[in-house]
């Protein structure tokens, strides 16, 4: 039954995975969506404001919190010797309790998070006091698109300064949005099955510990190669700009390729994680 799925134990596992979601999580939620209350309250004793977009990127801040926090708090005794037992003899198969995992990690909580937040944020807006003069608007990646270019954002390539849609087409910059936060969610909960202890500080341990080591080989070969970068980035204004538009195009696409690639195996691996665990 590893690798089945039902319709019906599948609704019967959501329903339980959904009621213990709320049991364990769900005074977190409130809080994470509270979060902004905050800079009202500290702006309303100090007489001081905060702006639209200072409040919308903190949204984003509490939503990536919260999403790390999640596995270890929802399904943390999944991979412990007793506390596990339950896990284990769930009647479902092992895809359906990493699909019910991946839907409360990945999918709930980033829009509870978010919208939860946001409705909150609007709310307190509607007051005279507190220093949310605006509700925060929630741009469409056009519009975050547009308003790049009109603050003077360009890639330079050579001599020639390209538009951020020339070298980021929408399509992959949505893309890649979405894609970025089902990876984080992956990373999470792939360290929730891995370790048995502090698994959200260990997994966060691991990942900045993995990211600082990537950065240094790829600075490394950046600055062994840095003379020769230089040649070929001005030789790029002899090129015609759809060739280099082209090009750009192609290196962000293959980029996106390999971000879906890492969040696939991080899923596949939390996957045989689940369906393989000893206890």
């Amino acid at each position: 039954m590893n690798n089945t799925f039902s319709f019906n134990r599948f609704k019967d596992l959501l329903l339980k995975d959904g009621k213990m979601y709320f049991r364990n999580y769900g005074t977190s939620l409130i809080i994470w969506c509270c979060l902004n209350a905050s800079f009202w309250i500290f702006n309303l004793i100090f007489g001081t404001s905060s702006e639209a977009v200072f409040r919308f990127g903190m949204l984003c801040v509490w939503m990536a919190l919260a999403m790390m926090m999640v596995p270890s708090k929802v399904y943390g005794n999944a991979n412990l010797s007793r506390e596990g037992v339950g896990f284990a003899m769930l009647p479902v198969s092992s895809l359906e309790k990493f699909i019910s995992m991946f839907l409360y990690c990945a999918i709930v909580t980033p829009i509870i998070v978010f919208f939860g937040g946001y409705l909150v944020d609007t709310l307190l807006s509607l007051f005279p006091l507190g220093g949310f003069e605006k509700p925060i608007h929630l741009y469409t990646m056009n519009e975050i698109v547009r308003l790049m270019n009109d603050t003077e954002g360009v890639v330079r390539a050579g001599e020639l300064d390209l538009s951020i849609e020339q070298v980021f087409p929408i399509g992959v910059m949505r893309t890649s949005l979405y894609m970025g936060i089902i990876q984080w969610a992956a990373i999470f909960m792939l360290g929730n099955m891995l370790f048995k202890k502090h698994k959200t500080g260990a997994t966060l341990g691991c990942y900045m510990g993995i990211s600082y080591v990537l950065s240094t080989i790829f600075g490394a070969i950046m600055f062994a190669n840095g003379e020769r970068l230089e040649q070929w980035m001005k030789g790029l204004s002899n090129y015609p700009t759809g060739e280099i538009v082209r090009l750009w195009h192609n290196a962000t696409i293959w980029g996106m390729i390999l971000g879906i690639v890492i969040t696939a195996v991080l899923l596949y691996f939390t996957y045989r994680k689940i369906k393989t665990q000893k206890y």
